[in-house]
């Protein structure tokens, strides 16, 4: 079975990389992004929960 959230993780991490590098007028911007997909990940958590349990 393939993790749904793979490429939300892959993004967050393009992302944290892009951030590291970024200029301070760009830095705010990237955090938004990376929080949404924080938020993102964090409401699937009990999706992937229930789903491990009744497999």
């Amino acid at each position: 079975m393939k993790d749904p959230f793979a490429a939300l993780r892959k993004e967050r991490n393009y992302l944290l990389n892009q951030w590291i590098n970024a200029r301070d007028h760009e830095k705010a911007t990237i955090l938004v992004k990376i929080m949404d997909i924080d938020e993102q990940l964090e409401a699937a958590k009990p999706k992937i929960r229930k789903r491990k349990q009744v497999s």
